[in-house]
């Protein structure tokens, strides 16, 4: 058999004060079959992963692009329509398929289109037809619209935040396509939306246990796959929001009322997995009074991974004016700053100013007395298993932090953010991440402590405050139970 692959994706905020055109794919990883433009692209994303799964199990295997972008604004529409027309194309060059495998985000908003994989998904069923199974991965944070399930055989989402189950969910999803299209299982599915706008963490009681128990519903009387999708409000569509997917084997009833049993269990639970809003001063007493080391704070409103810029200096500023020794902050998206370091050279000391610089989001800008540690053109991190590199960047000691600025905006997930520039995170005090949740899987293990910070910012957690346009209403946190949402009764 002769499967389709394609992987495109962008975590869309429309609160973000980064634009988003065709470099900022390229920036992400960007590759066009039309052209062959990032070769190595398709092969680090696709070939490695469900190109050699699928060969290993027999089958023919064409690959479309890859396009990802760092999360900000929609997408320009020309560099949309592009991207687009690369996988329809590409899709149509490789037909006849017996099977089409995405990796899509699932929070993809384009200028003029608020439901991209929605509007892709109905290109590709149109090409490949009613018949040939359609199977799609994509992110918990995705919003789940009714032209994706409407118009997919299997969508699966992964259910671990931070996000380490992509492979083994992959793996899964492959295996279903292929039963699909040899006609051994016939799937069909369930989609209840939940009215809740949250991240929640999979890493603390009680969403750990609840998602443990959602997912062992599978394999059992013919369920194939669960999913527990917590949306992601900033992209402000109509179908932001939380909810609960099931694919049974030709049970469509079964698949409906499990969904609703799952959907019922997660509202329920609302308060319990709800994120504590903790703001700047009261973040760093925290750190201060703990005694252990090293004390993580994760700078969750200024996540370049949710659509923030990464400049925000809110934090910073609160651990300079405490005189904090032995602490390390990173990294500030900063490619002035940088620059700087770069042209002064290692054991420089000069004024600088620092962060602050893309809008009221990300607060005023430092002026600092610096000591430039380390300059760097070769430094990267391990971003869920790519590898990403962190462009031009420095590490600059300001008073007794150490501070790591970089050129490719993106959050931290790898320590090698701060040991490229020989700073040891598991050594310090205090050591504060641009990152919501993806840090936790490397820094988790060693972490004393870990505190979840919520100064202002672009990624603004408390929703009650957010200027919504296009998110349904009611919806909690933003208002409360009973209320009738999403043709039924939700209830305090």
């Amino acid at each position: 058999m002769k499967f389709f692959c394609a992987s495109i994706g962008h975590e869309t905020s429309k609160f973000s004060p980064i634009p988003t055109s065709l470099e900022g794919y390229r920036e992400g990883g960007l590759y066009l079959p039309s052209t062959g433009e990032g070769r190595h692209i398709v092969v680090e994303a696709l070939e490695r992963g469900w190109g050699a799964q699928l060969r290993a199990m027999g089958h023919d295997v064409a690959l479309g692009p890859v396009a990802w972008a760092q999360p900000s604004r929609p997408t320009a529409r020309d560099a949309y329509a592009l991207i687009r027309r690369e996988l329809v194309e590409s899709l149509r060059a490789a037909m006849p398929v017996d099977g089409v495998l995405l990796f899509l985000h699932g929070a993809q908003v384009a200028d003029g289109t608020d439901d991209c994989e929605g509007d892709m998904l109905e290109a590709v069923r149109a090409i490949v037809g009613p018949k040939v199974p359609i199977g799609v991965e994509f992110d918990l944070h995705g919003n789940v619209s009714r032209a994706m399930v409407e118009n997919t055989d299997v969508l699966l989402a992964c259910l671990e935040y931070p996000h380490s189950d992509f492979d083994s969910r992959g793996r899964h999803l492959v295996a279903l396509i292929e039963k699909a299209a040899t006609g051994s299982l016939r799937p069909v599915m369930a989609h209840r939306r939940v009215p809740l706008l949250g991240t929640y963490y999979t890493t603390a009681s009680p969403m750990r246990e609840f998602v443990d128990w959602a997912k062992a519903f599978e394999g059992k009387d013919g369920i194939l796959a669960v999913s527990v999708t917590h949306g992601f409000a900033w992209s402000d569509i109509a179908d932001c929001g939380a909810g609960v997917l099931v694919c049974a084997d030709g049970d469509s009833g079964a698949a409906d009322k499990l969904a609703g049993v799952i959907a019922d269990r997660y509202f329920a639970l609302r308060a319990e997995i709800r994120s504590p809003l903790i703001d700047t001063g009261e973040a760093a007493r925290r750190a201060l009074a703990h005694e252990g080391r090293p004390v993580v704070v994760a700078d969750i409103t200024d996540n370049p991974g949710a659509g923030a810029a990464g400049d925000s200096t809110f934090l910073l500023r609160a651990f300079l004016d405490a005189g904090v020794t032995d602490t390390a902050v990173g990294m500030i998206w900063d490619p002035i700053a940088v620059e700087i370091a770069h042209r002064a050279g290692v054991g420089a000391k000069l004024a600088m100013r620092i962060g602050g610089k893309t809008g009221p989001g990300s607060g005023p800008p430092l002026d600092v007395a610096a000591t430039v540690l380390c300059c760097r053109s070769d430094a990267t991190q391990n971003a869920q298993g790519s590898t990403a590199p962190l462009g031009p960047a420095a590490a600059i000691q300001v008073g007794g932090i150490r501070i790591v600025l970089n050129t490719v905006r993106q959050q931290v997930f790898d320590p090698a953010c701060f040991e490229n520039f020989g700073i040891d995170p598991r050594q310090c005090r205090i050591v504060v991440v641009k990152s919501q949740q993806h840090f936790y899987e490397t820094f988790g293990p060693f972490a004393s402590k870990v505190i979840y910070a919520a100064p202002p910012g672009t990624v603004n957690m408390d929703y009650r405050k957010m200027t919504f346009r296009n998110i349904p209403s009611p919806m909690y946190p933003r208002d409360e139970p009973p209320f009738h949402a999403f043709d039924r009764e939700w209830r305090a």
